[in-house]
Order: structure tokens, then sequence, then C-alpha cells
């Protein structure tokens, strides 16, 4: 019966139907009961802003950039906003009254959004004025990346597209096909040394020269398996993440690579699938797998430091790791933020957010401190002590 209900919920999300991407991490057996924890780290709000429309009904995550001392962020129907990283308080904002896909991107005094009918928008992002708007053609699906004079955009139809910054003129595509079956949303390209590095939903990672759009490598990181085409998809959605000399890739239904950033050649692989963001502290790799199991993996080995299985199937969020203070926290679809010792795995305080459930968190700048995104699209600044 599980597995009857897993694959409809698959299908709902990807063909873009019922209640969308964000919300298909609550599916699975059982909800089990928030554990008891005897608090030894408190979490304290600093501070909370409704951005506007929530993610209730909304399969696309707008993603907020958070910079030295402003978190710039976006909201489904169309605000985009600049906001004190301490206060929470607006600097500008823009109401563009149309529907966002994706969103936000942040680079060489811009702030990027994209509309839903394909048209990115550049703002300036000290003061908020618009630099340009240009159409796509096509539907974008992942946060824009800004590096080198580009803006690089992908589309959902396989196209990883190469606008100038400055003028939103597109200066080169490149196209791949896409598998009939998919899930619905894209990684974010991940810049390194002048490349884009690009995972595809047919479980390939690739090397694209920001400057011309020339493909310089591609190496195949998941190979489907299975009988049908859901048990085949291996789409590479969520974040590459990258940590000292190696890139960390996940794949849905699949494992995570290791792969060497010197010879493009896999390390280690760990049997683990996730949709979510990875995260770090030290030298491990924090991992929430598809069933919302917590996972430390030795970043060198691929060898499982620690598992904590207390908030399965509670929608767990991707992990963010609070480096300095060896922690690392979680939010699931109740709105409670979960620490745990980094070392151990042993949860060590619990905090009740407001908003609904934590789609996901941010570090901030302040030793700590870390920003969580609800879906009621509310932002809330925390503290760490």
């Amino acid at each position: 019966m599980i597995r009857v209900v897993f694959t409809f919920l698959m299908l709902a999300m990807v063909s873009g139907c019922g209640p969308g991407a964000i919300h298909f991490m609550r599916e699975g057996g059982p909800v089990q009961d928030a554990p008891k924890i005897k608090s030894s780290i408190a979490l304290e709000k600093r501070w909370r802003v409704d951005l506007g429309a929530g993610y209730s009904n909304h399969n696309f995550l707008l993603t907020p950039f958070v910079a030295i001392d402003a978190v710039f962020a976006a909201e489904p129907k169309g605000r985009v906003a600049s906001l004190d990283l301490q206060t929470g308080k607006i600097i500008w904002e823009h109401r563009l009254e149309e529907p966002l896909s994706a969103g936000v991107g942040v680079g060489e005094g811009l702030v990027v959004v994209t509309t839903r009918d394909g048209e990115v928008v550049a703002f300036e992002a000290a003061g908020g004025e618009t630099r340009w708007r240009q159409k796509m053609g096509v539907e974008i699906l992942a946060r824009p990346v800004i590096s080198a004079g580009r803006v690089i955009l992908r589309s959902g139809d396989g196209q990883v597209i190469g606008v100038d910054s400055q003028s939103g003129e597109v200066l080169w595509r490149v196209r791949r096909s896409v598998p009939g079956l998919s899930v619905r949303g894209l990684s974010t390209p991940v810049e390194i040394d002048g490349v884009a590095l690009i995972g595809f939903a047919s479980g390939r990672l690739s090397g694209i020269d920001i400057a011309s759009g020339s493909e310089l490598w591609s190496v195949p990181i998941f190979r489907p398996r299975g009988s049908n085409e859901v048990d085949r998809l291996v789409d590479i959605d969520s974040d590459p993440y990258r940590l000292s000399d190696s890139l960390y890739v996940a794949g849905f239904q699949s494992k995570i690579s290791a792969l060497s950033l010197a010879t493009q050649t896999i390390r280690w692989e760990s049997e683990t699938s996730t949709i979510r963001p990875l995260g770090s502290v030290g030298e491990q790799i924090l991992v929430t797998a598809d069933d919302g199991t917590w996972i430390a993996l030795d970043s060198a080995s691929g060898e499982v430091s620690w598992r904590q299985t207390a908030l399965r199937n509670r929608g767990v969020s991707g992990p963010l790791g609070l480096e300095a203070m060896g922690l690392a926290v979680v939010g699931d679809y109740e709105g409670n933020l979960f620490v745990a010792d980094a070392k151990t795995g042993t949860l060590v305080g619990r905090e009740k957010g407001s908003g609904g459930a934590i789609l996901r968190l941010f570090p901030m700048p302040q030793e700590g401190q870390f920003l969580t995104l609800s879906e009621n699209g509310s932002l809330t600044a925390w503290s760490a002590r």
C-alpha cells in the first residue's frame, strides 16, 4: 500500500499537479510523533517578515539570497524585496503583479527573478530600480546564477541559457533532451572558476563555459534502474554541494556521489536518495533522506558517521550546519526546528516556529544565526545559543 501511495504522489509531483513538489516530502509511512528533547541549545527568534503569498498551492520555491547586510527575497505572486539582515526591515520592494517561477539570483549589483511566462526581470541591488526585462520564450525553473557578466538560466525543456547581465541579451543556449517523466523542478547551477556545473534529469553532470556556452565535459553520475518510468527517475534536483576540492551530487531514487573537481571522477558513492539540499559541518556531509532520516557522511570516504531516525516521515527539510558551534539544524512540516550535535547526531534542541512547514534553512554571516522560509511565505531569523 505504501508503494502504491508513493507512486501516486510521485506522478502528481512530476506532472505538476496536486499539492506540488514542495510538499512531496510529507508522503511515506506513518508520521512519527515529534520527539521530546532535553534541550541544551536554545533557539531565539530575532525577527519575522511575512513576504506575501505562501507555498500551499505553489510548485516553485523562491530561494532567498543572503548577503553581508541584506537578504533579497521574493514570493510566488510577484513581490520582490530587499530586507535589512539584522532587523528584517524592508529596504525596497517591487510588486510585479505577475506570478514568479524562479529566484532570487543576486550578483554583480543585480537581483534577478523570472515570471511564469518566461520573462526575466533584473533590478538594481542597491536601490531596487528595474535594470532590464527580457522574455526567454521558455519557463525558467531554477534560481538564476550571476557570474562573469552572465545570468545563467535553466528551463523546464532542458535548456541552459547564458544572458548578458548588463543588457539581458541572450548570448548562448545549450539544449539537452528531457526524459518523458521527470521530477518537477531543477537544481541550481554551481559556478566554479568560470564554469557552470549543471545537473540534468538524465543523471548527468556537465561543465559549461560561462563566457561561450561551450560544454567542456559531461559525466554520467547516476544511471536509470528499474522496469518502469517511475523507478527509473534519477533527476539531479538537489543543488550540487561543494566542500573543499569535491562536489557532492544527490539524485532522486539514486545515490549521493562525491566528484573530484580536478579529475571529474567519482571518489565514492552512498546509497542514499534525496531531493533536499545538502549541508556540512567540518568534514561531514549532512543529508536528509527521502524518508526524513537525518544522516552524516564522512566527506572523504562516504561512510555513515551517524543516523538520526527520530524525525522519520515528518517532512524534514534539508539540513543546515552551524560550523562554529558544531551543530546541525533541520525543520519539519509542523514548523518545528530541531538541533543536533553534529558529531553524534544526538538531538540537543527544539523550538516551534510559526507559519507552517519549514521548507528551507539559510546561513547568515553571523555565528550561530540562520534564516528559515516557511510554508506561508514568512522569513524568520534565528539565533542559536
